[in-house]
C-alpha cells in the first residue's frame, strides 16, 4: 500500500492554514480578531474613517495635546466643556483622516521642501527661552524631534493639498467688496486715542510705607522749582522698575493697556502738562503727557490688506467645509461614532 498519503504533513498544514487565515482576519480583511486586538491594544475603536478606526488610546492622546495647546486642565473643565474637547478633537482627527486618505490617493506633488519642515520645526523650538525646556516638551507629549518633524511634514502636505483642492472654490475679493464690507463696518476698524506719555510713581503696597503723599509732593516741589529735571527724579525715586531708567518714559498706549483710574487721569492732562501727586490703586504718581493722536477712522486704502485676508478666510473656511462634506460623502464607507467609547474618553497622562 502506498504511504505517500500518510506521510504528508496535514497537521503542519493545517497550522500554516490558520495561521494564514489569522494574519488574513488581522490585517487584510479586519474581521473580528482585528477588532479584538484594536480593543486591547487601544481600549476600544472611538470612530472607523473609511474602515480605519481611530482608537480611544489615539483619541485621548490628540486631547492631551489639545489641553497643552489650550493650557488648560481637565479636571477645571465641566462636564459639558468635556464633552465638547471630546467631540472637537474627535472630529479634528475624522477630518485629518478624510484629507490624508485623499491626499494619498491623489497623483498631485505637494512640491513640499525639507527647508520647509526643517524651518517648521526651528520655529516652534525659538518659542521657548530655555533650550533646554523644548526636548522636556516633546517628551511630556510622547513626541521625539523625528516625530515631530514628520508630523509637521505630514500637516504641511495635507495643507498644501487643501490649498490645491480649494483654490478654484472661491472667487479673489473684488474692489466692490472691499468698498461695501468697509462701509458697512468701518467703526470696528476705528484707531482708539493713543497716548505718549511719562510718569514717576511710588507704590502704595510698601507696609512700611502706607502714605507716600509727603514723598509725592515733595518730588512735586523740587519739578516745579527746576530744582531736577523729570527724567533725573524718574531715575532717583520713581519705583516702576520699567520706565525709571528711560525718563519715566511709558511709550505709546491706549485705554485698554492702562488701569482706568490711571486713563482717566491721562485724558484730562493737555500735552506738555505736568499733573498734580495723583493717586490711583497702584499708587502715586506724577504724570507729564508727551504727546497724544486722536481717535480716527484708517482710509480704506490703509486696511484693503486687512479686510482682503478676512474675506479671504471667511471664504477659505466655507470652502473647506464643503470639501470635508464631499471627502465625507465620497468614502466609501461612512464615518462611524461609537459613543460608548467616546464619552469615557480622558486625556492621556
Amino acid at each position: 500500500m502506498p504511504r505517500s498519503s500518510q506521510a504528508f504533513p496535514w497537521r503542519l498544514a493545517i497550522a500554516f492554514m490558520a495561521v494564514c487565515y489569522l494574519l488574513a482576519d488581522l490585517y487584510a480583511f479586519k474581521g473580528p480578531l482585528h477588532k479584538m486586538c484594536l480593543k486591547s491594544q487601544g481600549r476600544g475603536v472611538a470612530a472607523e474613517v473609511d474602515g480605519q478606526p481611530i482608537t480611544r488610546q489615539e483619541l485621548e492622546a490628540a486631547m492631551r495635546e489639545q489641553l497643552w495647546k489650550c493650557n488648560a486642565a481637565w479636571d477645571s473643565l465641566s462636564p459639558e466643556a468635556r464633552q465638547q474637547t471630546r467631540s472637537q478633537v474627535l472630529e479634528n482627527l475624522v477630518n485629518d483622516r478624510l484629507l490624508r486618505a485623499s491626499r494619498s490617493k491623489s497623483s498631485s506633488d505637494t512640491g513640499l521642501s525639507k527647508d520647509a519642515v526643517k524651518r517648521e520645526s526651528e520655529r516652534m523650538q525659538r518659542q521657548f527661552a530655555d533650550a533646554a525646556e523644548f526636548p522636556k516638551r516633546l517628551a511630556a507629549q510622547h513626541l521625539t524631534p523625528k516625530s515631530l518633524e514628520a508630523r509637521i511634514k505630514d500637516a504641511q502636505q495635507d495643507e498644501a493639498w487643501i490649498e490645491t483642492a480649494i483654490q478654484a472654490r472661491f472667487k479673489a475679493v473684488s474692489p466692490q467688496e472691499l468698498r461695501a464690507w468697509y462701509a458697512e463696518f468701518k467703526e470696528t476698524l476705528r484707531i482708539p486715542q493713543a497716548h505718549h506719555a511719562a510718569h514717576i510713581f511710588l507704590t502704595r503696597h510698601d507696609p512700611a510705607k502706607p502714605d507716600r503723599s509727603a514723598e509725592i509732593r515733595e518730588i512735586h516741589r523740587q519739578l516745579l522749582a527746576k530744582e531736577k529735571t523729570f527724567a533725573q527724579l524718574a531715575k532717583e525715586d520713581s519705583e516702576d522698575d520699567r520706565s525709571k531708567n528711560l525718563g519715566g518714559d511709558l511709550g505709546w498706549f491706549t485705554q485698554q493697556r492702562m488701569p482706568s483710574d490711571f486713563i482717566a487721569v491721562v485724558e484730562k492732562i493737555k500735552v506738555g502738562q505736568l499733573s498734580e501727586p495723583v493717586q490711583t490703586q497702584l499708587g502715586w504718581h506724577l504724570i507729564i503727557v508727551l504727546e497724544r493722536h486722536a481717535s480716527r477712522l484708517p482710509a480704506l486704502a490703509e486696511v484693503t490688506p486687512e479686510i482682503t485676508a478676512l474675506l479671504t478666510t471667511k471664504r477659505r473656511e466655507v470652502a473647506l467645509k464643503a470639501l470635508l462634506a464631499e471627502l465625507r460623502e465620497r468614502s466609501p464607507q461612512p464615518v462611524v461614532y461609537h459613543a460608548a467609547v467616546i464619552d469615557h474618553a480622558a486625556p492621556a497622562p
